[in-house]
């Protein structure tokens, strides 16, 4: 799930291409393009540092690009754009819709 949400969010974005996202992370030009190809083919994976740079530059929380399922990475997208009045609200919504 993780290499289909970042490409999918490099693309939203409008990063054309993994060198790009990698060059904006903060890696060399050189091993740009090849590192973000590794992390969104699966070959490699990526550690919390990294996933936090990738997160911050794709404008996306860290827990969007690692959820479980699509609707857990929607309503993780949705919360994050929400101000914390709102977000404070959609809690106690689902918490009613829980019990």
């Amino acid at each position: 799930m993780f290499a289909a949400r970042l490409k999918q969010a490099r693309e939203l974005r409008g990063i054309a291409s993994q060198r790009a996202l990698g060059v904006l992370m903060g890696l060399d030009k050189k091993l740009a393009s090849s590192r973000v190809n590794r992390y969104e083919t699966e070959v490699s994976g990526i550690d919390l540092d990294g996933l936090g740079r990738l997160a911050e530059v794709l404008g996306v929380p860290m827990a969007y690009l690692v959820a479980e399922d699509e609707e857990t990475a929607e309503a993780i997208l949705c919360l994050g754009d929400m101000s914390g009045k709102e977000r404070a609200q959609a809690m106690e919504l689902l918490r009613k819709l829980k019990k």
